[in-house]
């Protein structure tokens, strides 16, 4: 095998997605609001959150969104609550007996209204669920809103950005640079 020639094929079909994206960006962006004080308690055990009267018609929408999502998870404007309420809410539930994983919390937290910068290869939808906590498998990591935010009264506003599926390999590099720029309080970005 030529693997001078493996790394030049690979590097094609990086640059190219690139170009695109630099040329014509994303798909147009979308913004999903929720308001944390009233997720329920019930999606934990047997309803289905997506076919719920509440929020049936937001996840038809994220449901669309099938591609590469680069996603910020940012308190509303409304929202009083701050960053050390956040912090200190998170790391009580942490210690709680049936903690699920919740993403790193910087040593330094930031005084920012940006919460999470994340990505998905596909099924935004199913990360959202991941978030809110409300996902079946309880070790996988997500934000576990349900679980501690609640309290807090906390409003988000999650917006998304999809790209092409050939641009799924540059989602860290573009996670990695937003969540540089706009410093979140939760999450581990090199």
């Amino acid at each position: 095998m030529n693997f001078a020639l493996e790394i030049q094929n690979i590097a094609n079909r990086i640059v190219n997605p690139m170009q695109v994206i630099a040329s014509k960006g994303c798909k147009p962006q979308q913004e999903f609001l929720f308001d944390c004080s009233v997720l329920d308690e019930k999606y934990l055990t047997h309803d289905d959150i997506t076919k719920s009267p509440e929020y049936e018609e937001r996840f038809d929408r994220l449901k669309k969104l099938t591609g590469p999502v680069v996603y910020v998870f940012e308190m509303d404007s409304i929202s009083k609550t701050t960053p050390k309420e956040i912090v200190d809410s998170i790391q009580a539930y942490s210690l709680s007996e049936n903690a699920r994983p919740v993403p790193a919390i910087k040593t330094n937290y930031p005084q920012t209204n940006i919460l999470y910068v994340g990505k998905v290869k596909g099924k935004f939808y199913g990360r959202v669920i991941q978030h809110l906590g409300f996902h079946r498998d309880k070790g996988t990591q997500g934000l576990q809103l349900c679980y501690w935010a609640k309290r807090l009264n906390l409003k988000l506003k999650i917006t998304a950005m999809e790209f092409e599926n050939d641009a799924k390999d540059l989602i860290p590099i573009f996670e990695n640079c937003l969540a540089d720029k706009l410093k979140p309080i939760l999450g581990k970005h090199k």
